[in-house]
Parts: C-alpha cells; sequence; structure tokens
C-alpha cells in the first residue's frame, strides 16, 4: 500500500528486466538428484518472505583447474 504511491511505470520496466535477467536460461540449471545437497536460502520480513533451492556444481576445466558455482 506504501509502495503504490511511488511506484510508476519506469520503477515497473526496471523490475521486469531484472525478473527476465534471473531467469535466463545460462542462469538456471537442472538439478542433479546423485547425491549431491541440495540448499535452501530463505530470509523474510513483515511484508513477505522469500526461499531459493540451489546446487553447487563443479566443472573441471582441460587446464585442471576446477570451477565451482551454485545453481
Amino acid at each position: 500500500t506504501q509502495l503504490k504511491s511511488c511506484w510508476g511505470p519506469r520503477h515497473t520496466e526496471s523490475f521486469m528486466n531484472l525478473k527476465r535477467i534471473l531467469v535466463k536460461e545460462l542462469v538456471l540449471k537442472s538439478p542433479q538428484f546423485d547425491g549431491t545437497p541440495f540448499i535452501v536460502t530463505m530470509d523474510g520480513c513483515q511484508e513477505g518472505f522469500g526461499a531459493i533451492l540451489s546446487q553447487r556444481h563443479t566443472t573441471t576445466l582441460p587446464s585442471g583447474n576446477v570451477v565451482m558455482a551454485t545453481h
């Protein structure tokens, strides 16, 4: 209710752009059901709450370096 008084079309456009970026295919990865643990991250306040389910994935590069990413 307080947000409605200051939220405008520019804010909606920015929010939708951010939303599009966050759900791009390059960011998302299929879950691994091979025993790789899932990570639950949550946060909340009086106005609402949010949570994500993620996993850590490792990739070994041809150079032998190991890259770890959380998806």
